[in-house]
């Protein structure tokens, strides 16, 4: 059972007798045959809680941001949905796995939370994920990438929404080999998420008529990646796969930078990189990585009018973490709105095989199979400075690679329907 979000008068209510019962119906058969949305919302707000990075690693590339980026959504939607107020609870979880749980434990059985969002760690996910099947909660993971959470750790409450390891590899695994990058040489984050980039890197890789010559695992976070780099280096491989984010990317980039890897004798692929990455070393030290990436500030009108509102009202240019999250608030509180009520079953059959299409994620559908958001992904290559005519356009975009193209096909997901 639920606990704050009303049905703790379960007992009261069982009081009620079948004659007003009866007078209830008639009310809404003279409405028109429907109760009044708001009847049909089962606490006194519609509370959504962004759990994310605000102290460590991942701080900027989700962070603050994405905090933010829910605060518009919940701004621009009204600040209410079906008659009660959208409330907003932050958890810094600083990367930690107990902190993850036994927080959002608490704020679900105490504050009566609808929704969760974002979660960056994907340790931290797979736990989220759990407890979201437990409590009921819709779910939306923008930032972690683990394709766990649309396998093994499936749930009908929760969505991979933004992007996942398999569908970044795809792509720039597939397009570096192409490139003629063919001896690969693997520098792991020694946790869930790098876990998952390395399967997925190796399978494209191998897949685009790659082989793999090293793999090295990485202590989680680290700041000193230059014996790892040294081996790569010896190796003689033709690309340099860093599957890092945040932080540990940024060291290990400015570590082979010092020793020379950046001159173009060897591609350097990034695992996952943001916007914010580029800022912290400057465009330099990224020029001419090739990236698959979800979303794009300069990718088209829609995106620039968005990140136009965004850098206006909190003063830095969006990742694709921030934007992603602000279009899965945006999307479950509409869902909320045209079912009218938050019932989490209700919700998830509502999502279920529904497609959409806004600034951030095109000709997206809510796959039904394994509850992973399938949309359109893109390639891009960072470019020369030189080549930069306006702040933060730091990429091309060299390829749009629709959702099919680029996911996980459904056949090959191991989720395992308990819906």
């Amino acid at each position: 059972m639920r606990l704050g979000r009303g049905w703790w008068r379960a007992g009261r209510l069982r009081t009620v007798s079948m004659k007003a019962l009866g007078c209830a119906a008639a009310v809404a058969a003279a409405l028109g045959g429907m109760a009044p949305a708001q009847g049909q919302m089962t606490g006194k707000a519609f509370t959504i809680l962004v759990i994310t990075d605000l102290s460590t690693v991942y701080s900027d590339t989700s962070g603050k941001g994405s905090v933010d980026a829910a605060k518009m959504a919940i701004a621009d939607f009204g600040g209410s949905v079906n008659g009660v107020p959208i409330k907003l609870i932050v958890l810094d979880n600083k990367l930690d796995v107990g902190i993850t749980v036994n927080k959002t434990r608490q704020l679900i059985e105490t504050q009566g939370v609808n929704m969760i969002t974002d979660v960056t760690g994907s340790a931290a996910a797979i736990e989220v994920a759990k407890l979201a099947k437990k409590y009921k909660v819709t779910t939306t993971f923008v930032s972690p990438g683990t394709t766990a959470l649309t396998n093994e750790f499936c749930t009908k409450y929760a969505w991979h929404y933004a992007w996942d390891t398999y569908a970044l590899a795809n792509l720039a695994a597939t397009k570096v080999t192409h490139l003629g990058a063919k001896r690969w040489y693997f520098i792991t984050a020694d946790y869930a998420f790098g876990h998952s980039l390395l399967e997925q890197f190796s399978r494209a890789a191998k897949a685009a008529g790659g082989t793999v010559v090293g793999n090295d695992m990485v202590p989680f976070p680290n700041d000193d990646f230059s014996s790892f780099l040294l081996k790569a280096q010896a190796s003689h491989a033709d690309a340099i796969g860093i599957l890092e984010s945040g932080q540990d990317l940024r060291n290990a980039v400015k570590q082979a930078g010092e020793f020379g890897l950046m001159n173009g004798s060897v591609r350097l692929v990034p695992g996952q990189m943001n916007l914010t990455d580029v800022g912290a070393l400057g465009i330099s030290a990224w020029s001419g990585a090739v990236l698959a990436d979800p979303w794009y500030w300069n990718y088209d009108d829609r995106t620039r009018e968005w990140s136009a509102r965004f850098r206006k009202a909190y003063g830095f240019a969006p990742g694709s973490l921030h934007a992603g999250n602000y279009s899965a608030v945006m999307q479950v509180l509409n869902t909320v709105k045209r079912i009218g009520s938050d019932d989490p079953d209700k919700i998830a059959a509502a999502l279920e095989g529904s497609t959409f299409d806004d600034f951030f994620a095109r000709n997206a559908t809510f796959r039904k199979a394994d509850h992973i958001v399938v949309r359109d992904m893109y390639l891009e290559q960072v470019k020369k400075a030189n080549e930069v005519k306006t702040p933060d356009d730091v990429f091309t975009v060299i390829a749009t690679v629709a959702g099919k193209d680029a996911f996980m096909p459904a056949s090959e997901s191991t989720c395992k329907h308990d819906w």
